[in-house]
């Protein structure tokens, strides 16, 4: 590993100044290259005051300035995108956006291969708001970088002297962890721009020669690799697949299995917990999670899973999460699920995990997500991925039958004054760029009626 820590200090240093640290469009970035732009940025900042805003779609672009601010010990602000209204909502946390392109080089002296900085530097994210409003979370470079360190420890074996391909942002803890951070720690290049279709996988792997590759996915875009049996003829390219943001469906690891792929690697966690854990479902595997180095794992009793980690804000502090699980011993657990999402339909309680489980229990629904509408009036819908037989039904018996008969599986459990009469059916669910399904997303799958 590039990055040493001690106490208060991190530090990156690179021993040759052509070190590759990036390919862009086929075109490689040195570590010298890279760390004069940031020698501009930097000098750039120490005219701004206050805690800057930082949002670029280009991995490139945001690295570096990335790095700057924490040279310049800038408070950082990350947002999930740069939307007009996102930006206004978040006006009071920060009091300037850095530029969308990056300064000139002064000088052509030769500098330092070293990057050095504070452990306390402080990055504020924003949750994606699938569990309420989004709400700001504040984080450590020493949480970050510690949590780079398990990574590496934990996975370094799976992916040997790989490149880095992504489709996530690195807006997002995720993103920033596995695309930025941890990569350039561990001395690992990205391969950029970021891969939005399964065709660009395919031709990035078709040309790979010797070169191995790690994915870092989410579920969105893991559902939508159609083209697994092309992937397959290039098996020995792809070290390895990482997936996180949400669950992965049961499908996916099924489909990696069918082709001889190894199923992708899923991490557990969150924003406001960093990594907690986990599993890889090949064949013969069970469904249990394995909590990372120095996460501690319990339940309360009401059945939700309760860690302490180094990558919470108080490490000594027990942290409850959301997320239903029973634990299986030697730092092994299961997850049950969401913790219940209580809502009233016709003053009747109704949990919507409950809602969308028993949905999925039918032949018909491979994925389900629900919502809760309120024009003309508060009602449940329902947003169904169908199983190929589903596809079919639909096909056959028309919209108003498979709605019939979806509504009357859940008859079977709910009252019918709160069964879903509004269903939409999609290939794939409206995930956003943190790979999270939120309510208003849903809804607005509801408006073009």
């Amino acid at each position: 590993m590039l990055l040493n820590i001690n106490t208060e200090q991190w530090q990156l240093q690179w021993q040759q100044a052509d070190t590759e640290l990036a390919v862009v469009e086929g075109q490689p970035i040195s570590a010298s290259v890279w760390l004069k732009d940031i020698a501009a940025a930097t000098h750039w900042l120490s005219e701004q005051d206050g805690d800057a805003l930082l949002y670029h779609r280009d991995w490139y672009h945001f690295s570096v300035w990335l790095f700057a601010l924490l040279n310049s010990e800038k408070r950082i602000v990350l947002p999930a995108n740069d939307k007009p209204a996102t930006l206004s909502e978040l006006s009071s946390h920060y009091s300037f956006r850095v530029p969308s392109e990056l300064p000139q080089h002064g000088s052509s002296e030769t500098l330092p291969l070293t990057l050095k900085g504070s452990l306390n530097s402080q990055l504020t994210f924003f949750t994606s708001g699938s569990s309420g409003k989004p709400k700001a979370v504040r984080k450590t470079l020493r949480q970050l970088w510690l949590e780079v360190i398990t990574l590496e420890q934990t996975f370094a074996e799976q992916l040997g002297p790989a490149n880095i391909l992504s489709t996530v942002t690195h807006q997002h803890i995720y993103g920033l962890l596995f695309t930025v951070l941890w990569p350039l720690a561990a001395s690992r290049p990205v391969t950029l721009p970021l891969v939005d279709y399964p065709e660009q996988l395919q031709q990035i792997l078709a040309k790979a020669n010797r070169q191995r590759y790690a994915l870092i996915s989410s579920p969105a875009h893991l559902q939508r690799l159609d083209n697994l049996p092309q992937l397959a003829k290039y098996n020995h390219s792809l070290a390895t697949v990482f997936s996180s943001g949400g669950p992965l469906p049961n499908s996916v690891p099924e489909d990696f299995a069918e082709h001889e792929l190894n199923a992708p690697i899923e991490v557990y966690g969150s924003t406001e917990t960093g990594g907690i854990g986990w599993r890889r479902r090949n064949p013969g595997s069970n469904e249990n999670f394995q909590t990372l180095a120095g996460v501690d794992a319990s339940c309360n009793h009401n059945g939700l899973l309760v860690i302490q980690s180094p990558y919470l804000n108080n490490p000594q502090k027990p942290y409850t999460t959301e997320d239903k699980a029973r634990l299986q011993g030697q730092g092994d657990f299961q997850l049950l699920g969401r913790q219940d999402r209580i809502v009233k339909i016709a003053e009747k309680r109704v949990a919507l995990n409950e809602v969308e489980q028993f949905i999925q229990r039918h032949d018909w629904v491979e994925s389900a997500k629900a919502c809760v509408l309120h024009s003309p009036r508060v009602e449940l819908g329902l947003v169904l991925i169908l199983t190929p037989e589903g596809v079919n039904q639909l096909s056959t018996q028309g919209r108003f039958k498979a709605r019939q008969e979806l509504r009357h599986h859940l008859l079977q459990r709910f009252e019918k004054v709160v069964v879903p009469k509004r269903f939409r059916y999609v290939q794939q669910l409206p995930y956003n760029g943190a790979g999270k399904v939120t309510q208003t997303d849903l809804q607005a799958l509801f408006e073009e009626e």
